[in-house]
């Protein structure tokens, strides 16, 4: 495994969203990655916010999440997340362009965004 992502359809709206790490990659470099997906998936659709749940059973407990969950496999990093795309904000929501700005240099190799703000509560 070199790592990459996947993404598919979910149940009903949700989107899961896969980010593997290859074998120098850190846990939470996945976790960034898969987040950023999410964000990207999020601006194609023309959705200003999402919501990521580490879990189909914390998505129907509405129990959303800032971070995907990340394990290993064949001790790789991996991260999983389920993704809701949003038109209006609601406790929980992720800013799209928020999102796409503090992680892009990460993502993309440049410096890092200074702001800290991930969200709206």
């Amino acid at each position: 495994m070199t790592g990459g992502h996947a993404s598919g359809q979910g149940p009903g709206k949700l989107k899961r969203v896969v980010f593997a790490g290859n074998g120098y990659t850190k846990a939470d470099l996945t976790q960034a990655y898969a987040k950023y997906r999410c964000a990207e998936m999020a601006q194609a659709n023309k959705k200003p916010f999402f919501i990521m749940y580490e879990s189909l059973f914390a998505a129907a407990a509405e129990r959303p999440s800032t971070t995907p969950r990340v394990g290993l496999v064949h001790n790789k990093p991996i991260s999983t997340v389920f993704m809701l795309m949003l038109d209006a904000p609601r406790p929980g929501v992720l800013e799209t362009a928020v999102v796409l700005q503090e992680l892009g240099p990460i993502v993309n190799g440049g410096p890092v965004a200074s702001s800290t703000q991930g969200g709206t509560q």
